[in-house]
């Protein structure tokens, strides 16, 4: 109860710049887009990073969260949280969805082999991945060594059991406001 009752007061923090709780549809989707194009920085080479990250990251949500809702399209949702926080020097980037403990693991042990590689590491490991078929969620399984590549930063994650088989998964990423120009 301590750690969801940490994860609301990190969520209505008066840092928070968007935060959105529901279905991650197309629709959503395209005004969050919207709005971090728009609004977040000066920069725009800073919120088209925001937005590469947030399209991966969201589209995680979208296809894999436990907690799903059909659309009126007849498509289907997940259902997750998302906020992007803005503090001095970086934007912090995190969402989270229900996910089967079993299912995740293999994401898990992804994020924690993604934070040991260095840059050079990374985009190696993305032209591998980039070899192999796509997944049957048509994505190519590159998403998360993207984030930690834009984001120039490793991937914070955190497993917060609800149930049984049940968990509240966590990624959050640090955008710095500093552009690398390379």
């Amino acid at each position: 109860m301590q750690e969801e009752e940490e994860l609301f007061t990190t969520m209505t923090r008066k840092d928070v710049r968007i935060s959105y709780t529901g279905p991650f549809d197309s629709q959503v989707l395209s005004v969050i887009a919207k709005n971090i194009e728009a609004s977040l920085s000066l920069n725009p080479v800073l919120n088209k990073k925001i937005f590469k990250i947030f399209i991966e990251l969201a589209q995680n949500i979208s296809y894999y969260s436990a907690e799903q809702k059909k659309a009126k399209d007849g498509s289907i949702a997940g259902i997750g949280t998302m906020t992007i926080q803005e503090l001095d020097n970086h934007f912090v980037f995190a969402t989270g969805n229900m996910t089967d403990t079993e299912k995740i693991k293999p994401v898990i042990a992804k994020c924690e082999a993604i934070n040991k590689l260095d840059r050079k590491e990374l985009r190696s490991l993305k032209r591998e991945y980039r070899k192999l078929p796509p997944s049957s969620k048509g994505g190519g399984n590159i998403g998360l060594i993207q984030v930690a590549l834009t984001a120039e930063s490793l991937i914070d994650f955190q497993l917060i059991p609800v149930e049984e088989n049940l968990a509240f998964y966590v990624v959050a990423v640090k955008v710095p406001k500093s552009i690398n120009q390379n």
